[in-house]
C-alpha cells in the first residue's frame, strides 16, 4: 500500500474524532436542527470524502478525469494529479472549520 493512502486514513480518523468531540462538547447539533444552516464540519466532511476518494482510488479516477485546457481532452490524467487533488480537498476540509472558528470568535 502507498504511504499516502495510510496517512490520508489517519487524517480521516483524526478529523472524525475531533468533530465528534466538538459535537458532543457543543450544542449537540441543535443549531442545525433549528434550521440555522450547516455546521462547517459538515462542509468539511464532504471535502474530506472527496479527498479520501481521490487518494485511495486515484488510478481509477485518473482514467475518468481529464484535466486540460479544452472541454474534451482525450488523454487521461495521471494518478499523481488526482492524488494531489485529493490532498488539496483534504487540506480544505481542515481549513473550512478552522477559518470558521477564527472568524466567529
Amino acid at each position: 500500500m502507498d504511504r499516502s493512502r495510510w496517512v490520508s486514513l489517519g487524517v480521516v480518523v483524526v478529523y472524525v474524532a475531533v468533530c465528534a468531540w466538538a459535537l458532543v462538547r457543543s450544542d449537540g447539533g441543535a443549531a442545525a436542527s433549528r434550521g440555522e444552516g450547516y455546521r462547517p464540519e459538515a462542509v468539511g466532511f464532504v471535502l474530506l470524502f472527496l479527498g479520501f476518494a481521490c487518494i485511495w482510488w486515484s488510478e481509477a479516477l485518473g482514467g475518468a478525469l481529464w484535466m486540460g485546457r479544452g472541454a474534451w481532452n482525450p488523454r487521461p490524467s495521471s494518478e499523481g494529479a488526482v492524488t494531489l487533488l485529493g490532498w488539496i480537498f483534504m487540506a480544505l476540509a481542515v481549513a473550512v472549520p478552522v477559518v470558521h472558528r477564527l472568524r466567529s470568535g
